[in-house]
């Protein structure tokens, strides 16, 4: 699975334009959330506000 999401604002950041997206989602997170899933890369993105592509695979252990 890949995923896109806006990762936590960065401490110190300037930047008050957009505020909804501060929270942001983690790795651990989604490997929290994600369970039965291995978390294999996680890709920054190119946006001007922190974004990462999240590449999951559903873990070979997981039942279905």
């Amino acid at each position: 699975m890949l995923m896109f999401g806006y990762g936590p604002e960065p401490l110190g950041n300037p930047t008050t334009e957009i505020t909804s997206w501060a929270a942001g989602v983690t790795a651990d997170e989604l490997s929290t959330r994600f369970t039965g899933w291995d978390l294999l890369d996680v890709t920054p993105g190119t946006n001007s506000v922190p974004t990462f592509w999240f590449t999951l695979r559903r873990s070979t252990s997981a039942t279905t």
